[in-house]
């Protein structure tokens, strides 16, 4: 008779993990309203990112998150050690600059996540024909050498 399956203590110690990380930062959202409001506002291409990728494994959204965050970490830093509500964080948001890093930098994300794959696929199908055209190339030579009994497969 099967018996049913036992609960991984790992996987439940885990989930506890993730619940009390929530509660705790659910509990911090008034202490750092103004990081929430400008965090959200401008990181919404990472979000966009994170929930139109298709592909089982999300990486859109790490390499326009980085970009982005680089983009939005000095307005934040300036948030933190000066006008640190959700007033200092609308006031900042209205200033043009500060969307234009955050959108600017999460398209620079997305030109690399676009572009640098197939960029680096093409270098390595360029050195991989290179090294195939040297092996051919030894082939041969020791054909003419040993006979072609060496390019025979078994």
């Amino acid at each position: 008779m099967a018996q049913p399956p036992q609960d991984d203590p790992a996987k439940k110690h885990g989930s506890i993990n993730k619940g009390v990380v929530f509660i705790l930062l659910a509990a911090l959202v008034p202490l750092a309203m103004g990081s929430v409001i400008l965090l959200f506002f401008t990181m919404l291409p990472t979000l966009g990112a994170w929930a139109g990728e298709k592909h089982r494994e999300k990486y859109a959204w790490l390499c326009v998150g980085g970009f982005n965050f680089a983009g939005v970490v000095h307005y934040l830093i300036n948030l933190w050690f000066g006008n640190h509500t959700a007033e200092g964080a609308f006031s900042m948001l209205s200033e043009a600059t500060v969307l234009v890093w955050a959108y600017g930098s999460a398209g620079v994300g997305w030109m690399f996540y676009l572009f640098i794959p197939p960029m680096i696929t093409s270098w390595v199908n360029f050195v991989t024909g290179r090294k195939t055209s040297g092996l051919r190339a030894a082939q041969k030579k020791l054909a003419t050498e040993w006979g072609d009994e060496v390019m025979e497969k078994e």
